[in-house]
């Protein structure tokens, strides 16, 4: 989309803008255009990962505005890789753009607040899906499925979510894809009392802390469609080398392919990208820099093509030494990681990105 996309979003801040101020006057949510904005997702993404990269760059406005718009575009690229499609996936982008609107209703200074909940705080805050709920509801019963998904996109797997503490398969696939999303977009976003981390370690956080409140097949998918390296990352190879994200390898998401900043070829290849998947001798060393809008240029989704004239035997090996690979270095990451105090489940806020002392 180029600028197109950015255009795009400011359109959708502006959409989006409009139902916070319709939810704040008791008016009816104007559905109609928001209908259109998921689709314009669903279409995109569809095409290229334009908008992950734009959702993922930290976008400037309000955070209750882009939280709805980012939470859309993840939710969707998560259901894709679900196998998400046609009607179901475009009420998931639907759903993500109304998720948290009865977060309208609450005090700004509640949200922003970055010290410990009251009880009586955070009672309140609990009650902003039931009131989002009751919103959706007015819009009639074409759009009965959409309020029920308001309410239960914080509800946890494991019973400790909110407003009902409903467990396990009693809350919606869908809900739950918003609600992954949701937690990893306050952590990737900047707040002013805290460092926004990078998608990689947003993606660490969510395994550790959040491994109980969320269905395995759901974090897989979010891992493998949002990549430990979303594109537009900048990264330092273990050469030495200085490159940008280009593609992501869906069965090795620590492999993505690099386009290399600083040379036009490498080793004589001809080519200025480098596939990671093909290359178990080179890996990257760290993160230099969050997803740059820009920074890549998009074309249309395809697959990726097999190694041509290797024999399924040697591939197979070849995979197992590349998983092997990663596993090692898993391990050693998770030893660094270690020495670092792991924040409980429980204390991340999605509605505001911030760590408060449980209760």
């Amino acid at each position: 989309m180029g600028d197109g996309l950015t255009n795009w979003y400011h359109e959708a801040e502006h959409a989006l803008g409009e139902l916070a101020t319709s939810v704040q006057e008791h008016r009816a949510i104007p559905l109609e255009r928001l209908e259109a904005l998921a689709g314009d997702v669903v279409s995109s993404l569809k095409h290229n990962d334009e908008l992950v990269v734009q959702a993922l760059a930290g976008p400037s406005g309000s955070p209750l505005i882009t939280n709805l718009i980012n939470v859309a575009i993840l939710g969707t690229k998560v259901g894709i890789g679900l196998g998400y499609y046609g009607q179901e996936l475009h009420r998931l982008a639907l759903a993500g753009f109304v998720h948290d609107i009865g977060l309208f209703a609450v005090p700004k200074s509640l949200i922003a607040k970055t010290g410990r909940l009251t009880q009586e705080e955070r009672g309140f805050i609990e009650r902003h899906p039931e009131l989002g709920y009751q919103v959706v509801e007015k819009c009639g019963p074409a759009y009965h499925w959409l309020a029920q998904l308001t309410r239960q996109a914080h509800e946890r797997f494991n019973g400790q979510g909110y407003p009902n503490r409903l467990t396990g398969r009693e809350i919606s696939e869908m809900a739950l894809i918003l609600g992954v999303v949701d937690v990893f977009d306050a952590l990737v976003s900047e707040r002013p009392y805290r460092r926004r981390l990078l998608p990689h370690e947003a993606v660490k956080e969510l395994l550790v802390a959040e491994r109980r409140t969320f269905p395995r097949e759901i974090l897989k998918a979010l891992v493998e469609q949002l990549s430990v390296y979303p594109l537009g990352t900048t990264v330092r190879l273990t050469t030495g080398e200085v490159g940008t994200v280009a593609k992501v390898n869906s069965c090795y998401p620590l492999r993505p392919v690099v386009r290399m900043d600083d040379r036009q070829e490498y080793e004589g290849s001809g080519s200025c990208e480098i596939d990671l998947s093909r290359m178990p001798l080179v890996s990257i060393a760290e993160i230099l820099h969050p997803p740059a809008v820009g920074r890549i240029t998009f074309s249309d989704v395809s697959t990726p093509p097999p190694m041509a004239g290797v024999p399924t035997s040697v591939f197979n090996s070849f995979t197992s030494l590349l998983e092997s690979l990663d596993a090692v270095a898993l391990t050693l990451q998770r030893v660094v990681d270690s020495k670092r105090t792991t924040l409980k489940p429980t204390d991340l806020d999605a509605d505001t990105g911030a760590y408060h002392d449980g209760d």
